[in-house]
């Protein structure tokens, strides 16, 4: 056994003095007390730093230091050595332990092994269970077992493994109902399948008004097998996939991805989409045995809950397939503000939810007419921009001398100052608001407000002509109210689109001018009899040639139209289509000069080395393919976003996959 540094204490050293009485005991060195370190502080420090050779000289003179606790929750040194994944000294203090010692609890209550279930790390949780098999099932703070404990930190793997040696039969249906819970609620839904299937009976615990398991699964993302448009078969495919030529299409799919995506982002794509599956399996499997046991009973808990609601709200149009297509009444179902699902689709710009009101035929005409309580109708809707989540409120306080003979002011004018005050707040600091998800997945203001815009065009397609002038209890038309909630965001998008264009106006005038000059200093020179350029023959020639003029003249197009847009009005209507087309085009014509304008400079460097055969033409080719690379890789998104809300968004309405009846 190795010595031990002598700041602690050396093993051999006869005036070690383990502890007898002394709650907190120290270290003694040739009869003096160190002043640094205790016993237990040495103990949580080799437990944190996995580091067996300091705590060995104190566990094996006197190992009951093992099973003392060393920290104010109430930990001992396994505890620790639990939670900081200390794997070395984990497995040497389980042979020094006895089996009853691994049981040991803290001031709140928890074992080592509900830290061990905490860190992730299953080597340490299985070499504690193999020592005392009793411990999975031993509870801790909250009376939680360990595989919950695991579940709510996130630990997939320890769940997986915890869920085969947890003996979840003794548990009562309560039990196992919190557990189901807990696993849908951190998207463990493989093993919250398994648990169900195993005891179909919890759906009873739903039925009685225990909602959070459905809550959960109206606001998570789940991909269903859609049964009414492909039958069993279809379901039985994307749950097990065990088709010989389906499993040879996915693997020449999952092939093709690598070759441009990297493993591990294919790796992570693939277990978001089985994890979606397997949810949405859930809820099929829970749906239909609670519609098996009451079918009344889950619509008055859908009606109460809201649930149609809340998938609406966060775009889980699977939920709504899965419950509408078994209750088609549910369609009908309004929230306490008076709005069915396609009210609180547009209000929160989920346009996968709104596109189910296409495939409900004539309903679609009686639903659209429906006004919330402050008769907002689905257009008006169209024009909010997001929820208000703080209002500026101002109170009137009396003086605080003779404030009873103070004659106060009539309750109607109070009402009005207090309007007006809070009016010129917002103005000045305007309103704080609760944006929907969709909306800020737009990457500029501008296309923010293209997407708006798009909103309000396609609601007025569908509303009867009536409700283009209908009022609201504020009295503002649809139209009114779409400009008065979107006027901060038409100047952001105005300041947005004008120095977007202001720095790629600047690139192509750059390029505009150096591609000018280049065109009347061609590489070689020029034939002094009649001026004809030296190396008009040689190949290179042609290509500096077309490059450098592609280069002219893509520059000087992109200048047109960034010109274009910094003297364009800005009105609401110019935002749908006219400014994103011109951003867009101006971007592909900035991205055509710049390759262009590389390539001329490649060729020139060919005609100027065109009689040696150097490496180095050939390195200035390969380094000027770097900058369109770089320009590419920085600019494709807005790129994308620009072509998407221009051409693509059109269509984000029209029918999806999925069918409500």
């Amino acid at each position: 056994m190795e010595s031990q540094p002598s700041r602690y204490y050396s093993a051999s050293n006869s005036d070690y003095q383990p502890p007898n009485s002394s709650p907190q005991p120290v270290l003694f060195l040739n009869g003096k007390k160190l002043k640094y370190l205790t016993v237990y502080q040495i103990l949580y420090q080799a437990a944190l730093k996995d580091n067996w050779r300091i705590a060995e000289p104190i566990l094996k003179k006197d190992p009951s230091f093992a099973t003392h606790q060393i920290s104010e929750r109430g930990e001992t040194v396994l505890h620790i050595a639990a939670a900081a994944r200390s794997t070395k000294i984990l497995g040497q203090l389980m042979k020094l332990m006895k089996t009853g010692d691994l049981e040991l609890l803290n001031l709140d209550g928890s074992t080592a092994f509900c830290f061990a279930a905490a860190s992730g790390l299953v080597e340490i949780a299985k070499a504690m269970k193999e020592k005392n098999p009793n411990l999975p099932n031993i509870r801790g703070e909250d009376n939680a077992l360990p595989i919950t404990v695991a579940a709510m930190v996130g630990n997939k793997a320890m769940v997986s493994y915890l869920y085969g040696v947890t003996n979840l039969d003794a548990l009562q249906e309560k039990d196992r109902y919190d557990l189901l819970e807990t696993f849908i609620q951190n998207e463990m839904y493989d093993v919250a399948l398994n648990i169900f299937e195993k005891d179909r009976k919890l759906a009873s615990q739903v039925l009685e008004g225990d909602t959070p398991v459905l809550n959960a699964l109206a606001r998570k993302s789940l991909v269903i097998s859609n049964q009414n448009q492909g039958g069993n078969w279809e379901r039985y495919l994307i749950v097990r996939a065990c088709s010989p030529a389906w499993r040879m299409f996915k693997s020449a799919i999952s092939m093709a991805r690598r070759q441009f995506i990297p493993w591990i982002k294919v790796q992570v794509l693939q277990e978001k989409a089985l994890m979606k599956e397997q949810a949405g399996l859930l809820l099929e499997e829970l749906w239909a045995e609670c519609q098996r046991s009451s079918e009344d009973k889950l619509l008055k808990l859908v009606e109460t809950e809201s649930l149609l609601h809340t998938a609406a709200k966060t775009g889980n149009v699977e939920f709504l397939v899965v419950a509408i297509s078994n209750n088609p009444d549910l369609i009908w179902k309004v929230d306490k503000y008076n709005r069915t699902i396609f009210h609180v689709a547009v209000l929160y710009r989920e346009e996968k939810v709104f596109s189910l009101i296409h495939q409900i035929g004539a309903i679609k005409d009686l639903l659209i007419l429906l006004t919330d309580e402050n008769d907002n109708n689905i257009l008006h809707l169209a024009g909010k921009l997001g929820q208000p989540v703080h209002k500026h409120k101002i109170q009137l306080a009396p003086s605080a001398a003779g404030a009873e003979s103070v004659q106060q002011p009539e309750p109607s004018y109070n009402a009005k100052v207090i309007k007006s005050l809070e009016q010129l707040l917002q103005s000045v600091k305007g309103e704080e608001r609760n944006m929907p998800p969709s909306f800020l997945r737009v990457s500029g203001a501008a296309l923010q407000m293209q997407r708006e815009m798009l909103w309000f065009k396609e609601m007025e397609k569908i509303v009867p002509p009536s409700h283009l002038r209908m009022k609201n209890k504020d009295g503002k038309t649809p139209r009114q109210l779409f400009t008065e909630e979107h006027k901060q965001l038409l100047k952001q998008g105005e300041m947005w689109m004008k120095d977007t264009a202001n720095s790629c106006m600047i690139v192509a005038t750059l390029i505009a001018t150096m591609v000018f000059a280049a065109g009347f200093t061609v590489p070689g020179g020029n034939n002094g009899d009649n001026g004809i350029p030296i190396l008009l023959k040689l190949n290179a020639f042609a290509v500096f040639v077309i490059s450098d003029a592609l280069a002219l003249f893509g520059s000087i197009v992109s200048i047109i139209m960034f010109l274009s847009i910094l003297t364009s009005r800005y009105a609401e209507d110019d935002f749908l289509v006219s400014l994103p087309a011109k951003l867009l085009f101006g971007l592909t014509t900035l991205f055509v000069s710049i390759v262009s304008m590389l390539v001329a400079f490649a060729a020139t460097f060919f005609l100027v080395y065109s009689n040696h055969v150097a490496w180095e033409p050939k390195l200035v080719a390969a380094c000027a393919a770097i900058p369109v690379a770089l320009f590419g890789c920085l600019q494709y998104k807005l790129w994308f976003d620009v072509a998407k809300s221009t051409y693509w968004s059109k269509y984000h309405f029209r029918q999806g996959k999925h069918t409500l009846y």
